[in-house]
């Protein structure tokens, strides 16, 4: 349920991107769709080795690098799949890095409403009863 939901999310969010800014271009909302499952895959695949490789960059910097780690991990694995499909197109590295900014807040908005959920602090317990 959470990897379909999250798939809609970054579909629905890559759709806005294409429509917003200039430099990001989808043919279809089928695209965007595959947009979403080759970067979710590739997340997965590659995004630990990408985070391996900036470990040491990121200890060397005090920990400064970890706050924008995952922004510069979907840069690179937006590029990666500007580089993999022909039905996305990102023109300039402007567009790629505001599309990876705004990918990476929709992402952690995500990542914080489904830690909510599960911790049940959605849950509406119903009325106050008084005794």
């Amino acid at each position: 349920m959470y990897t379909l939901l999250h798939l809609a999310v970054l579909t629905l969010t890559v759709l806005l991107l294409a429509r917003v800014l200039p430099g990001v271009k989808v043919r279809s909302a089928g695209s965007a769709l595959a947009v979403a499952v080759v970067f979710s895959v590739l997340n997965f695949f590659l995004g630990w080795l990408i985070r391996l490789a900036l470990f040491l960059p990121a200890v060397l910097t005090l920990g400064l690098l970890f706050l924008v780690l995952p922004f510069i991990v979907n840069a690179i694995l937006l590029w990666l799949t500007d580089k993999l499909l022909r039905s996305f197109e990102i023109d300039t590295l402007g567009a790629l890095l505001l599309s990876s900014a705004v990918i990476t807040v929709v992402n952690g908005f995500f990542q914080v409403a489904l830690h909510a959920h599960r911790m049940g602090l959605y849950h509406n317990p119903g009325p106050i009863r008084w005794i």
